[in-house]
């Protein structure tokens, strides 16, 4: 597993109100000539099923905590284990409890300030405890990177008939992104979209790059076409990702859980549960019309899977990898996102 930038979540929302630009590197221009390649095999098509109509979900704001806040009889014991193993006097141990216990109560009304920093409280305490035990003080701003990136829109450029050597291309520049910015902030927030809060460049930086690439494809420079569609397509990608779409301060605290879902999916895409052959099997895409709306309508989908990913990973460090539910919705959003990435090739070369 490849060394994770942090989540500085907590730092990057008190920062990025303050800077209004950042600069990325552009593939530079190449005009591909028939001398170096078949243009001609290169864009071969073959049929691909009809579009799926995309579905836009409504999204509202949600309290913070809300993990800790839902939590049901079973879950309210396993946080006062975590809280009985935190690094605190026991005098401040019996005050979180009682206090929790106080909130269960009253939740969902009359959640007051002072129960919001009882929360804070309660989470950075916990986290503490929990990320000594269950993982790292790093936290990944990708799916896992190599190979995920790189597979899904390698695949999903072939299945538009198009030759291994331009899918290349646009594989082995999907990674690219992660390598931009020294900024740990900035990196975080280039690579996510909080359909709630309407914060995140994701859906920008897709469409920046895909025009790049239309545009390039348009005037015969393929090269740089699948260069940009492969910077495109890892902003996109990222997004249907649950854990790239909210709960930014828990995953501040609680790091690990960023951190361990990215070693799963890494360990089961290519054995175990075999996560890649979800998108080798799909032949099904969405018309995309407009690539930052598009990463945003993903977004909204894979939202809507994060209170369930993260509790139950939160809850249960050391069974959750065997839940059929998580499995379940990692291959669901896994799906989505190969139809959206089937979508943006063919934005590209229309």
């Amino acid at each position: 597993m490849t060394t994770k930038n942090k989540f500085g979540i907590r730092i990057l929302f008190l920062t990025m109100f303050l800077i209004s630009t950042v600069f990325v590197p552009v593939a530079s221009a190449e005009t591909l000539t028939e001398d170096t390649d078949n243009i001609a095999i290169g864009e071969m098509e073959y049929p691909v099923p009809e579009p799926e109509p995309i579905t836009v979900l409504d999204t509202t704001p949600k309290l913070p905590y809300l993990h800790l806040l839902e939590a049901d009889n079973e879950e309210q014991e396993i946080l006062f284990s975590y809280i009985d193993n935190c690094y605190v006097s026991d005098e401040e141990k019996e005050e979180m409890k009682k206090s929790m216990e106080d909130i269960w109560k009253r939740y969902p009304d009359q959640i007051t300030e002072q129960d919001n920093l009882m929360l804070d409280k309660v989470a950075k305490a916990t986290a503490e405890y929990l990320n000594d035990k269950y993982g790292n003080s790093e936290v990944g701003i990708k799916w896992i990177g190599q190979p995920v990136h790189g597979d899904i829109i390698n695949i999903s450029v072939k299945k538009w008939g198009v030759s291994d050597y331009y899918a290349g291309i646009a594989r082995d520049h999907a990674d690219d992104p992660d390598d931009w910015s020294d900024s740990e902030i900035w990196q975080s927030y280039h690579h996510y979209y909080n359909p709630n809060t309407h914060t995140g460049y994701a859906p920008s930086n897709c469409e920046y790059y895909a025009n790049i690439a239309k545009t390039n494809y348009g005037d015969s420079q393929l090269t740089t076409a699948y260069t940009n569609l492969g910077y495109s397509s890892h902003y996109l990608q990222d997004v249907g990702n649950p854990l790239h779409t909210g709960y930014e301060v828990e995953q501040g605290m609680d790091k690990w859980i960023h951190y361990d879902y990215e070693d799963y999916v890494e360990a089961n895409w290519d054995s175990g549960y075999n996560f890649k052959s979800i998108v080798e099997n799909n032949n099904n895409y969405y018309t995309i019309t407009d690539p930052e709306q598009a990463t945003k309508d993903l977004a909204g989908y894979s939202n809507t899977y994060l209170d369930e990913l993260y509790q139950t990973i939160y809850f249960n460090p050391d069974t959750w990898e065997n839940d059929a539910d998580i499995r379940d919705l990692t291959e669901d959003v896994l799906l989505r996102t190969a139809k959206y990435n089937l979508g943006l090739v063919k934005y590209m070369r229309s």
